[in-house]
């Protein structure tokens, strides 16, 4: 009986052994609310904004209602938390410690501007990159506007987009073929896009993710913008962009606005439109622009035929007046950049697009002699 006794004693103290060892390293679970964002979750637990992302390794635009994510936690964040189990809601601790404060008051900007570009280094290839910011290849070569997988050192990489990805519905397209598509369920797609049927027509736009949180995605336009901005001065002020032709400059400069949110009516980083577009491109260079397409197309430079573009031609279409109501930059080749309405963004085409080439009525070249003298970078 008493080695019996001992026998039960050994294994109970074992099984408590135990027990207090799991408890002391459970992993403590958050369930993602509708609203939730990584910077709301980061600062509500006190944890850095990297160690949540490098916990879980996720991004914002991957999260969904109902997603489960692990709050890492350090020694005093187990002690207060050691009741909570597995699959419950974790408790905010109090005490964070100085480091989680500075990451804390620099989260917001973290997330926005930290991460919405990528430079490519030795060795880097778009499948590397692609892992490291949770996008697929095909979707950083589309961010980018590229045509090849090949990466040249230096290249600065879009690797966050712009809003929540969206689909355009198809003909022969329907709900479940959708949700199928995207592995998703027919019914979240439904909740997410709030249609009252599962009904969809061709031309209609669905989000696939959930929508931005407004105050996160102010965030995240405001460090996008001032990221831009800053990216302009340094690129102006190097001896190298001084040597450069008037041509080569302005397409620096065009470029450097890829994936500014389109916003009929507005003129900022925050939001711009076609013409208000190309009159701040041209403005890096010291000429002036108006305001409109229709001025612009009306009153400045010199008109050219579809055939003889050069390189920082403004290109213009009838879209949706009589009229000429949208304008874009010529970069060679049949394409051209602009800020398309339907692309939400500031973004490149092709003049051979059926949409583009049945709405062309005509180019104006403002890169003359008398132009390049009124450049302050010349």
């Amino acid at each position: 009986m008493r080695g019996s006794h001992r026998i039960s004693s050994f294994l109970f103290s074992l099984v408590l052994l135990f027990f207090l060892l799991s408890t002391a390293h459970a992993s403590v679970r958050y369930t993602i609310k509708k609203g939730d964002n990584l910077v709301k979750i980061a600062k509500k637990y006190h944890v850095s904004l990297r160690e949540l992302q490098r916990e879980n390794k996720i991004s914002a635009r991957r999260m969904r209602p109902g997603m489960k994510i692990v709050i890492p936690g350090n020694k005093a964040t187990a002690k207060k938390n050691k009741t909570v189990h597995d699959e419950k809601e974790a408790v905010p601790v109090d005490t964070p410690s100085a480091n989680d404060a500075q990451d804390e008051a620099s989260a917001p900007a973290m997330l926005a501007a930290e991460k919405l570009y990528h430079t490519v280094k030795k060795g880097d290839t778009l499948a590397s990159i692609s892992r490291e910011y949770s996008l697929s290849p095909a979707e950083i070569k589309e961010l980018n506007n590229l045509k090849s997988s090949k990466l040249k050192k230096g290249l600065k990489l879009l690797v966050k987009r712009i809003g929540p990805k969206t689909y355009t519905v198809k003909k022969g397209d329907n709900l479940w073929k959708i949700a199928k598509k995207f592995d998703m369920e027919a019914d979240a797609l439904m909740e997410m896009n709030e249609l009252e049927s599962p009904s969809v027509t061709v031309g209609q736009k669905l989000y696939l993710e959930q929508k931005v949180d407004p105050e996160t995605a102010v965030t995240y336009q405001e460090a996008l913008g001032k990221n831009v901005e800053e990216e302009i001065k340094k690129t102006s002020a190097s001896d190298e962009f001084a040597e450069k032709s008037m041509q080569d400059k302005l397409i620096i400069f065009a470029k450097k606005l890829i994936n500014i949110p389109y916003k009929f009516g507005g003129n900022s980083i925050l939001g711009i439109d076609c013409s208000a577009y190309v009159k701040k491109v041209y403005g890096f260079l010291g000429i002036e622009l108006p305001r409109t397409a229709r001025e612009q197309f009306k009153t400045a430079g010199e008109t050219v035929d579809k055939d003889n573009l050069n390189i920082g031609d403004l290109v213009f279409f009838r879209t949706y007046a009589s009229f000429p109501s949208h304008v874009g930059i010529y970069l060679g080749n049949n394409l051209f950049i602009h800020a398309s309405s339907k692309g939400k963004k500031v973004t490149i085409d092709s003049l051979e697009t059926p949409y583009y080439l049945k709405r062309f009525i005509g180019g104006k070249r403002l890169l003359t002699e008398e132009a390049t003298e009124k450049s302050p970078n010349s």
